[in-house]
């Protein structure tokens, strides 16, 4: 399981894949900037991709909270011999390795690859790629200025 993502991090990542999506090239040219020391946008996008898909998986799977040990062990079996979640860890450790030293044009290409990833292992149509990733920004927002009273 990996770190919980900064919410400006979501942000960052949610903006990139909007604005590939809307083959918007100011945006992604402005997303792709960074200062020293921020992680660059493919990082977060492969963050952003490995997050989405140790929440919708198992979900998947039925594994859910409060499970029966025999329950969950019998899911958690089936998800590991799952040929979708096997893919699905193939991609992610692909891209994953490539981020880190992506050019503006592999960056767009890990992009490009993570929403067809979310289309095809979820309920998501191409018609809702840009709701999806409102959705993604929203929770980030709503985590970012904490609980509310």
């Amino acid at each position: 399981m990996t770190d919980p993502m900064a919410p400006d991090d979501i942000l960052r990542a949610c903006g990139y894949l909007e604005a590939v999506w809307r083959d918007d090239e100011t945006d992604t040219a402005a997303l792709l900037q960074h200062e020293p020391g921020e992680t660059p946008t493919a990082v977060l996008l492969t963050d952003l991709g490995e997050s989405i898909m140790q929440q919708l998986l198992p979900a998947q799977a039925g594994i859910h909270d409060g499970m029966p040990d025999h329950e969950l062990a019998a899911a958690a079996e089936k998800m590991r011999t799952d040929p979708t979640v096997q893919v699905s860890r193939v991609l992610l450790e692909t891209l994953k390795a490539l981020a880190p030293t992506a050019t503006p044009e592999q960056t767009e290409i890990i992009a490009r690859a993570l929403i067809g990833y979310l289309v095809s292992i979820s309920d998501v149509t191409e018609n809702d790629v840009l709701p999806m990733l409102d959705t993604l920004r929203q929770a980030a927002i709503q985590r970012s200025s904490g609980p509310t009273a």
